[in-house]
């Protein structure tokens, strides 16, 4: 009897300890998958302004509503894409997901990202400024969607010339 209690108390510490090891890879996969939707809008907003098209960018972001106010942010984009020269293009010469927050149930997250950017026209860098931010998604139909953010911390760089 001492021997199948003995196991028994073996086998639950077991899988209480897969448990939390599920638990705590779940929070990594889902850390990370939000961490790629910000890289992501990155490379979709340096692709889009560069073909004068950002109708790819504008997926990442959950549609405005009451709940989410994504329209600033997106006008912003646009803003800064129409308002560019033509020849005028956008390089993102490094992101670095610096930090991702999650809510208990994991359909909510933060997002701290560091980019250091570069406007160029005709082969010449024109403007450089570091940027960070904090940016919230919710998962939504099953994908990470961006729903708000707070203002851009951007540090603009020495003009060349």
């Amino acid at each position: 009897m001492k021997k199948t209690t003995s196991l028994l108390v073996l086998i639950s510490l077991l899988l209480v300890a897969a448990l939390t090891a599920c638990g705590g890879s779940s929070d990594e996969a889902e850390k990370s998958a939000a961490g790629d939707v910000v890289q992501s809008v990155a490379d979709a907003f340096e692709t889009g302004f560069n073909n004068r098209d950002l109708s790819e960018f504008d997926t990442f972001f959950a549609p405005a509503s009451d709940q989410f106010d994504t329209s600033e942010m997106l006008a912003a984009a646009h803003q800064l894409m129409d308002g560019a020269a033509s020849g005028v293009t956008f390089q993102m010469d490094k992101l670095d997901i610096q930090d991702v927050q999650l809510d208990q149930k994991r359909v909510e997250a933060v997002v701290t990202y560091y980019a250091e950017v570069s406007m160029w026209e005709n082969s010449a860098e024109t403007y450089t400024a570091v940027v960070t931010q904090n940016v919230s998604l919710q998962k939504i139909d099953n994908n990470w969607l961006i729903t708000g953010s707070d203002t851009a911390d951007v540090t603009p760089g020495q003009s060349p010339g």
